[in-house]
C-alpha cells in the first residue's frame, strides 16, 4: 500500500486539497490522511461540491483520502449520512476515495497500529454564533415581507459536537487501552510546547488534556495533529520511561496566520515499515 501523506487542515479549500493529492502522487503515497478541518460541510451545496471534486481527482490519481474530524467539520452529519457504510478497516465511506475515521477509531496499516481522535475547541466560536444569529435575523426579516423560504441558520458555522465531552472521551479511550504506534488527532496534547500557539485560551485546555490522556494511555512513538496551523516538532514524556514525538502540521494558505507560510509546512510523509521487515519491530518514520 505504500507510505501515507499526512496533512494539516484544509478547510474546504479545493485548490489546496487537489494540490495535496498531487503531492501524494509525487511522493509515491497511495494514501493521504487529513488531520481534521478537512471541510466536511455537506449541509451546504459548496461542501457537497468540494467532496465531489476532491473525490474525482483522488480517484483519477489513485489516491485514497482519509480524514478525522476537526472542530470545523460537521461530524454529526458525516455519521448521519454514512454510518452503516464502513469499509473493511472500519472507516466510513463518504465517497469512493474519501473516508472518515470516527473518534477513537483504531486500525492497522503495514503492521503499524493507529488510533484517531478528532475534535477541538473553536477559538472563533463567538464570531461563528454571531454570524448564525445574524443570518436568522435576516431570514426572519425576509419572512415578514412575504418570503416563504425557511433556510437553516443554526448549526451551519458552529457545531455543538466540535469536541468530545469527558464522558464520551472516557468511554472511547477505555474501550481499548492497548498501545499504538501512531496517534492522530486534530488538537495538540497539553504538554507539547510549540514556540507559536494561538490556541491557548483557557477554553482550549480541557480538550488538550483529553488528547494528553490519550498519549499517556496509548503511549505512541509518534503523534501527529493539525489545528494550530503551524509546523513544529516536540518531544513529550508519557510515563516514567517513554517519550512521544509530536508533530504539528500547517494548514491551507488562506487559514495561515504566519507571514512566513510555506506550503510544504502543511504536509509530511509517514514512512511505514515493510510488511516483511526483520523480526525486530520497525517503527514508522517521518521522511526528511
Amino acid at each position: 500500500m505504500g507510505n501515507v501523506l499526512m496533512t494539516g487542515d484544509i478547510h474546504g479549500n479545493t485548490d489546496h486539497a487537489v494540490r495535496l493529492v498531487r503531492v501524494a502522487v509525487r511522493e509515491k503515497c497511495t494514501r493521504m490522511f487529513v488531520l481534521g478541518d478537512f471541510g466536511a460541510w455537506e449541509h451546504t451545496p459548496e461542501g457537497r461540491r468540494y467532496f465531489d471534486v476532491v473525490n474525482r481527482v483522488a480517484r483519477k490519481l489513485r489516491v485514497q483520502v482519509y480524514f478525522l474530524d476537526g472542530n470545523h467539520d460537521k461530524s454529526s452529519l458525516v455519521h448521519e449520512l454514512y454510518d452503516g457504510k464502513a469499509d473493511d478497516d472500519g472507516f466510513l465511506v463518504c465517497r469512493s476515495n474519501i473516508r472518515y475515521a470516527p473518534r477513537g477509531h483504531r486500525w492497522v496499516w503495514e503492521e503499524t497500529r493507529f488510533a484517531a481522535f478528532g475534535g477541538a475547541y473553536s477559538v472563533d466560536k463567538s464570531w461563528r454564533l454571531a454570524k448564525e444569529a445574524q443570518s436568522e435575523r435576516n431570514a426572519q426579516r425576509r419572512r415578514r415581507f412575504g418570503s416563504s423560504r425557511r433556510p437553516a441558520t443554526v448549526g451551519k458555522l458552529w457545531f455543538p459536537e466540535e469536541q468530545m465531552t469527558d464522558e464520551e472521551f472516557d468511554a472511547v479511550l477505555t474501550a481499548d487501552t492497548s498501545p499504538v504506534d501512531v496517534l492522530l488527532a486534530h488538537d495538540k496534547p497539553r504538554d507539547s510546547a510549540p514556540d507559536w500557539n494561538r490556541k491557548n485560551l483557557p477554553e482550549c485546555l480541557p480538550n488538550q488534556d483529553r488528547i494528553q490522556r490519550a498519549v499517556n494511555t496509548l503511549r505512541p512513538g509518534l503523534m501527529l495533529h493539525g489545528h494550530l496551523h503551524y509546523r513544529y516538532t516536540d518531544m513529550i514524556r508519557c510515563g516514567a520511561d517513554h517519550w512521544t514525538q509530536v508533530d504539528g502540521l500547517g494548514a491551507d494558505p488562506e487559514a495561515s496566520h504566519r507571514h512566513d507560510y510555506d506550503h510544504d509546512q502543511s504536509w509530511l510523509v509517514l514512512q511505514l515499515p515493510s510488511r516483511h521487515a526483520s523480526a525486530d519491530r520497525e517503527q514508522p518514520e517521518l521522511a526528511s
